[in-house]
């Protein structure tokens, strides 16, 4: 890049030149894009002039208007729909409008237009006009019933994708524009532009609030006019004289300044979790009413829905992730489950986490009424709507756009569908794409001050799809961190910064250790008690090559598991012979020379093996190398687990990886020699154990880890012999877990008869 250029531009915009750099990378490359980026106005939307078939949409809406007509709004029950039917519904109240509007039951009416749907409809209401939000490109006989049969007149304003037909109607879609037009916008952007089409930007600028939360909702581009939009309606959000409805739900649930990450992980799950569960009519209020009354009602009843939905969602996402310990990830890049008894108000959002945790697309597909219906949510660059299409064959009904899509199929084809759509996917990408890489922007070794790089990365709010936050990556080879109250959260406070880890707790000790670490986080500004930081949430950790021995508390951890202690026993070839693949087998091993002759003999033979030194937050099944892991639990999801150091028990590995899956290991007893030095004698071991009764006494804990840094609170006690302690104690069955740690005071015996102590101390 031309670094004369980016240091003029970063000193014209007082931004960073990291920043400048990124920006310049995302193809705002001169003074004037960078101009409209960092500083979004409504002047520079898009010309509505563009878009096919806007005008004739604009007239008739005018007609209905002018000429008193009656007005049904057809919407959806997500957010986008919501808002979408919100900014209709309220500007054609303030015009005096004889407006109806309709979110259908995700459970009983499903999702779009349906004929019966329709009937009830045109019963209850009389309406003249049909105006559909967010739904109906696809509806193509629904519209011509609802035209032909039930005589209303139709316009059908949408932003998914089109099909090959279109309904006979009048259409606001901006996809069916051409690239001179912006076609990104969501629902409810679509709705906003038709009121600007109706009453001018004055009349636009009323709802940028509600436009803005279903534009970050929808999880559309922050780009172009999706950012001017989402720009300008938080500003309206965080104003004085905010819509009534929206604050009240922010006070519920948002501590400070509303940004795009607040919408997007907090007010929108809120909003979408009623249309998940129940029925989304409801909602409507949030958005259209003052009345203090009816307000509180709806948010208590938002946040209640929400923590319903959120228990639902995380035992799914466990279940699920349970079915994929039998997954086949050599062969498969596309993951697609079905359950009958499976809530279809939530298999979008678990599908979501199934995709970002193992870099794949997925559809979950469950039974709602009489068919089958499935939810997709796909990966950065593959379009899963594109593959989706191409199976339309099998299917009953589809829709969506490049990241997300909705089925409907029948049973006896789920099976056919998953393996099409997998053999679709497999020829346009090699089985390497789904390998899982960390990537970051900006390391911290170039930033000279992290709390003015905080408050540079302000100017590029709002941040989300199409406008990724900044990424940063920190290596470290120590780093002291503190557990955060009785929490698993760990933090380290520097001077002008601090770095969270949420649920770290685990990870402390061996943070603590001088090894290469790589840290990966996002920064922000924060402020507390007038104090201003630059606060860094750790979102993934990973490690350089083993330099140092370290700690035997993974290898240790093995002797308090007991019961089905077997494998088998392989040689060196048959281990490398098992991970000839890109998915399947995990190699472990404690030993630092184990570690590193295995490395030496694999990639003589197959090629260059991954590695891992004890901690990453990657759980996809790559085939690779770990060094003494402090966590097991992704264990699970490898065909193969290859123990290349035989630990004091194999109980626990047999548990992670499941039915009908070995284990397997090498026998090496040169780490057993290089534990000796941490063997307690009695003493010792009396007073470890002692102080361990009394830490217990009256409280709970999890694991080893957090009972040792209670006791390391009040002694200095080294975490390797405290570790062999623990166990050698639970191996004469002294200590016992179950949901937590506890002395079993009934039991009585001799140090002698402790087998893990014997074979170390032999």
């Amino acid at each position: 890049m031309d670094k004369d250029k980016i240091e003029n531009l970063a000193k014209d915009f007082a931004v960073d030149k990291k920043l400048i750099e990124i920006l310049i990378d995302r193809g705002y490359d001169s003074a004037e894009k960078l101009r409209d980026f960092l500083y979004p106005t409504l002047d520079n939307l898009s010309s509505v002039e563009n878009y096919v078939g806007y005008n004739e949409v604009i007239d008739r809406i005018k007609f209905a208007i002018d000429n008193g007509e009656s007005v049904l709004i057809y919407g959806d029950y997500d957010c986008d729909g919501v808002c979408g039917t919100s900014i209709l519904y309220n500007y054609f109240k303030s015009k005096g409008v004889n407006v109806n509007c309709f979110l259908p039951n995700r459970h009983t009416d499903g999702y779009g237009l349906s004929i019966e749907t329709l009937e009830k409809l045109a019963e209850e209401y009389l309406s003249d006009l049909l105006i559909t939000v967010d739904c109906g490109i696809t509806s193509v006989e629904e519209v011509e019933y609802a035209r032909e049969t039930l005589g209303f007149d139709v316009i059908v304003t949408d932003h998914h994708e089109p099909g090959e037909v279109l309904p006979d109607c009048l259409i606001f879609n901006p996809k069916l524009s051409d690239c001179n037009s912006f076609t990104q916008l969501c629902g409810a952007g679509v709705a906003l532009r038709i009121v600007e089409g109706l009453g001018g930007s004055s009349e636009m600028e009323k709802y940028l609030d509600i436009a803005a939360i279903a534009t970050v909702a929808d999880v559309v581009p922050l780009v172009g006019d999706n950012r001017i939009i989402t720009y300008s309606g938080l500003k309206a959000i965080n104003s004085y004289n905010a819509r009534r409805g929206i604050k009240m739900l922010a006070q519920s649930c948002v501590a400070g300044e509303i940004t795009a990450f607040d919408i997007a992980f907090k007010l929108a799950p809120r909003i979408n979790s009623v249309g998940r569960l129940s029925d989304a009519n409801g909602v409507l209020d949030l958005f259209c009413t003052d009345d203090n009354f009816l307000l509180t009602n709806v948010v208590n009843e938002l946040n209640e829905s929400n923590a319903k939905r959120m228990e639902l969602t995380n035992d799914l996402t466990d279940y699920c992730y349970q079915m994929l310990k039998n997954f086949d990830f050599e062969e498969n890049a596309v993951i697609v489950l079905n359950n009958a008894y499976w809530d279809d108000g939530i298999i979008g959002i678990v599908a979501a986490r199934i995709a970002e945790r193992f870099h794949r697309p997925t559809i979950l597909i469950t039974k709602s009424g009489e068919v089958f219906k499935g939810s997709g949510r796909s990966i950065k660059g593959l379009n899963i709507y594109k593959y989706v299409s191409m199976c339309s064959d099998m299917l009953t009904k589809f829709g969506g756009h490049a990241m997300a899509c909705g089925i409907s199929i029948k049973e006896e084809n789920i099976v056919l569908f998953a393996k099409k759509l997998n053999e679709l996917i497999k020829a346009d990408f090699d089985m390497s794409y789904f390998s899982k890489k960390i990537k970051y922007d900006i390391d911290m070794a170039d930033v000279d001050s992290a709390i003015d790089m905080a408050r540079g990365l302000k100017m590029l709010e709002p941040c989300g799809e199409g406008n990724p936050g900044i990424r940063f990556k920190e290596s470290v080879k120590s780093k002291d961190f503190g557990q955060m109250g009785d929490t698993q959260h760990i933090v380290c406070r520097e001077r002008d910064k601090e770095t969270v880890i949420f649920g770290g707790l685990k990870y402390k000790e061996f943070l603590s250790q001088k090894v290469q670490k790589d840290l990966y986080f996002t920064l922000s500004l924060q402020t507390y008690k007038n104090r201003v930081y630059a606060q860094a949430k750790v979102n993934a950790i990973e490690c350089g090559n083993v330099d140092s021995q370290g700690d035997y508390s993974s290898y240790l951890m093995t002797g308090f598991f007991k019961g089905r202690d077997s494998g088998v026993e392989i040689s060196v070839e048959e281990a490398i012979a098992l991970g000839n693949t890109l998915y399947s087998t995990c190699y472990i091993a404690y030993d630092i020379d184990t570690y590193n002759e295995f490395i030496k003999i694999y990639n003589q033979k197959i090629g260059n093996i991954t590695t891992q030194n004890r901690c990453s937050t990657d759980c996809a099944p790559t085939t690779k190398i770990i060094f003494a892991p402090v966590s097991l639990k992704d264990l699970g999801y490898y065909k193969n687990i290859v123990l290349l150091d035989k630990p004091l028990g194999i109980e626990v590995f047999n548990r992670l990886n499941g039915k009908g899956k070995d284990v397997y290991y090498i026998q090496n007893v040169n780490i057993l020699t290089k534990l000796k030095k941490y063997l307690p004698d009695y003493k010792e071991l009396a007073s470890i154990f002692i102080q361990i009764k009394e830490t217990l006494s009256g409280r709970n804990y999890a694991g080893i880890s957090d009972l040792y840094y209670a006791i390391a609170k009040k002694s200095e006690l080294e975490y390797n012999k405290f570790v062999l302690s623990a166990v050698v104690l639970a191996d004469l069955g002294i200590l016992k877990m179950s949901d937590k740690l506890y002395i079993d005071s009934a039991v009585k015996t001799k140090l002698s008869e402790s087998k893990i102590y014997k074979l170390i101390e032999g």
